[in-house]
């Protein structure tokens, strides 16, 4: 029998639509068809129907006097009906059960704002023992694994932003805190134990969004149990760093 040949399925059309509208969205000044045809390697003729279809449907906007085209807001008031933090949320809450069952540990999300890094969801242990933190609950940046992820993932522009917010900051935690988010970033995530809480080994992961900025991170505050004791299996640090590493590749929006 023949091998099955796959059908790459390609919609010429759209892709030229799509890449008008990226091109757009990245230019500070309207352009013309000419200047937008040599930027995406095209020809007039094949980007001109794409321009009508857009400015039609008000994507685009058409200026006669410098015959340019510029991206409207219809794109901007499109995406805020569902909210990209709304998105996320509702697709990681079923994961995080999943994983919060799979490893016998609590885990939670949490999304940097005005200055402050809040848990804006959580899934408790199904265990009858374990830590979690409440919805709304504050975060220390600088003391905690979700705050040097947030740190160790933001762009140095935003991270020097965000630390210059934190009022609390002597140059000892700046020192500790450079040390740590090159580690961070070289590995991918941060594993170490909690300054705040003994017993507890924070494990944090980013969550990116689709310029591959940090919109999130996922925590899972380890408590370590005794398995002398503890009748059902215990997932061990390194299993539940790996799982908390596949959830939020699945919650990756880039």
């Amino acid at each position: 029998m023949e091998p099955i040949q796959r059908k790459e399925y390609r919609a010429p059309a759209l892709e030229k639509g799509l890449e008008i509208l990226e091109l757009l969205a990245c230019q500070t000044e309207s352009l013309t068809k000419k200047q937008i045809a040599t930027q995406l390697n095209r020809s007039v003729n094949e980007i001109f129907r794409m321009l009508i279809v857009l400015v039609e449907k008000q994507y685009l906007e058409f200026d006669a006097d410098t015959a340019t085209y510029a991206l409207t807001l219809k794109m901007f008031a499109l995406s805020n009906q569902a909210p990209p933090i709304e998105r996320l949320l509702k697709k990681a809450r079923p994961l995080m059960e999943t994983l919060s069952y799979l490893v016998n540990q609590s885990c939670h999300i949490s999304r940097y704002s005005n200055g402050k890094l809040i848990v804006i969801a959580g899934q408790e242990s199904p265990y009858k023992m374990g830590f979690s933190l409440r919805i709304g609950a504050e975060l220390d940046i600088g003391a905690s694994g979700s705050g040097l992820v947030l740190l160790s993932f933001s762009e140095p522009t935003k991270r020097s932003e965000i630390l210059a917010q934190q009022d609390d900051f002597t140059s000892q935690n700046l020192d500790f805190i450079r040390k740590k988010v090159e580690t961070i970033e070289e590995q991918g995530y941060y594993v170490g134990d909690s300054p705040q809480i003994s017993g507890v080994t924070n494990i944090s992961v980013p969550i990116f969004g689709v310029l591959d900025e940090i919109v999130a991170v996922i925590t899972v505050p380890y408590i370590t149990l005794n398995s002398k004791t503890v009748s059902h299996d215990i997932a061990d640090i390194e299993k539940t760093r790996d799982e908390l590493l596949k959830m939020a590749e699945i919650l990756h929006q880039r």
